[in-house]
């Protein structure tokens, strides 16, 4: 199952990181600086801020879990936001969160009948379907009412690379 990735795009940012990556070191600071600065928007310190705010709650594990990094090398820097709480079984279970399951059905392979105990009680079957559950695209909203804070941060990347190459 691959990785859940989300886009997120802002006018001139790709403009700006071309400006960047031609003027060295100082760029590569201003662009790290930005980057974690977007970072802090949604997650100030692990498991808090906007992103985890809005991640469902059943045991919070999930939400305590949001974090953010800077990726890459000094040259090809990018910005992840993970939300890395794993199941018992090792799964990154906030993928099925945010997309939801399928609907399938367990079905007894090596074995006459699947048995379950509930309430004292011993049931067996053959098949047991289970529906799924629908995604919660918390990230999104989050994502979307925060738009004009990433894109003010990008501008104002831009305004320090233009002071720069002006020599201010």
């Amino acid at each position: 199952m691959p990785a859940p990735s989300v886009t997120f795009e802002v006018q001139g940012l790709k403009e700006v990181q071309g400006r960047l990556n031609r003027m060295g070191e100082q760029a590569r600071i201003s662009l790290n600086e930005g980057l974690r600065e977007i970072g802090r928007t949604f997650v100030p310190a692990t498991g808090t801020g906007p992103l985890a705010s809005e991640t469902p709650i059943r045991t919070g594990k999930l939400r305590r879990s949001t974090v953010f990094q800077i990726m890459g090398g000094p040259a090809n820097q990018w910005l992840e936001i993970r939300q890395a709480a794993r199941s018992p079984k090792g799964a990154f279970y906030g993928f099925f969160v945010r997309e939801g399951t399928r609907p399938h059905d367990i079905v007894a392979r090596n074995a006459k009948a699947l048995r379950f105990e509930m309430g004292g009680e011993i049931i067996f079957r053959f098949r047991v379907h289970h529906p799924g559950t629908k995604p919660n695209p918390y990230h999104h909203r989050v994502l979307n009412r925060l738009r004009g804070q990433v894109q003010n941060i990008v501008n104002r990347m831009g305004q320090r690379v233009a002071a720069y190459l002006s020599g201010r």
